[in-house]
């Protein structure tokens, strides 16, 4: 799993910084546990805190350093990435891999880039015996496929030739930060996942094995609404996003403040009764077919995110074939 660092409004201060650090070191140490790996980055809040007298990132790390974290740097984050390096130096990272994530705006041309590599990266990289090469395509609805693995394909190929490269990922989403982007009130669509086409262009194009990243139900740019809390039930909806095939099922209702949450169950029922609903396939497709029955409290925008993700997953792992 790949972890980042939750968004926050208005960005974190230092002392809330090192309050949801260890919340986080808690949580993953109790659910995901010290023995498998996984990635852990901050892209997503600000740059530019000193907690606790450390650089964030680094604080972030030590606070991990009981589970098995492979740290991520990228270009143009020179304060992160030197905050990776001497931590390894002093002893503070036990992984052997460092995991290098670069996003659509940077590997549409290696050799445009190149020298920056040296003066962002090389330090960081040499301290490291592998790199796991990360091409986060965030917000694919816009993207030329074709264009796009092209790009991820020659990219890879001249980065393996350079670094010593232990995985290749390739991940995306075509899920924007509001659904309204995609989807009226009261309704529901079909939407193609092109980050899997992408996906496979580029492994018919590179000829390497790359491994297919996943967003899942959420998107690479979620936005919390800043809202009065008491405006919030005029505006917020709920909604359901099921995966099938290579294409996302998503139904939406109306304002809370309209039909309530009672309104899952008919948004569930709606999805039971899709010819693409797997049922039994997961924890997620057994909550779905309880809520479509009126068992047990009804939905909540809270509740059907942890089911949505494991039916989602399970999916990806376990049944699709891009």
């Amino acid at each position: 799993p790949f972890f980042d660092f939750p968004r926050r409004k208005p960005d974190y201060n230092a002392e809330v910084y090192a309050a949801t650090t260890r919340s986080i070191a808690a949580s993953l140490k109790k659910h995901w546990g010290v023995n498998a790996e996984l990635y852990f980055d901050d892209l997503d809040v600000g740059q530019k805190l000193n907690v606790q007298g450390e650089h964030q990132y680094a604080f972030v790390l030590k606070a991990l350093k009981e589970l098995q974290v492979i740290p991520v740097v990228a270009l143009d984050r020179k304060d992160h990435n030197d905050a990776v390096k001497q931590l390894k130096r002093d002893g503070g990272i036990a992984s052997a891999t460092v995991a290098f994530r670069i996003e659509k705006v940077d590997f549409e041309d290696f050799d445009a880039i190149k020298e920056q590599f040296e003066d962002d990266l090389k330090d960081a990289f040499n301290e490291f015996n592998e790199i796991d090469l990360i091409f986060d395509c965030r917000l694919c609805i816009a993207l030329d496929i074709s264009d796009t693995g092209q790009e991820i394909a020659s990219f890879a190929k001249k980065f393996c030739a350079a670094y010593p490269v232990r995985r290749i990922i390739v991940t995306g989403s075509c899920i924007p930060p509001s659904i309204r982007d995609v989807l009226s009130t009261d309704d529901n669509t079909t939407l193609p996942r092109r980050e899997l086409k992408i996906i496979a262009k580029a492994r018919d194009l590179s000829l390497l094995e790359l491994v297919a990243g996943d967003y899942a139900t959420v998107s690479p740019f979620y936005s919390d609404v800043d809202l009065a809390p008491e405006f919030m039930q005029n505006v917020m909806t709920p909604r359901l996003i099921y995966p099938f095939k290579h294409s996302y099922y998503i139904t939406r209702g109306v304002s809370m403040k309209s039909g309530g949450y009672g309104q899952y169950v008919g948004l569930t029922a709606d999805l039971c009764n899709q010819d693409f609903f797997r049922p039994g396939y997961s924890t997620g497709e057994e909550y779905f077919y309880e809520k479509s029955k009126g068992i047990g409290k009804n939905a909540t925008n809270g509740t059907v995110v942890k089911p949505s993700v494991v039916a989602h997953i399970s999916y990806m792992v376990l049944g699709a074939k891009l």
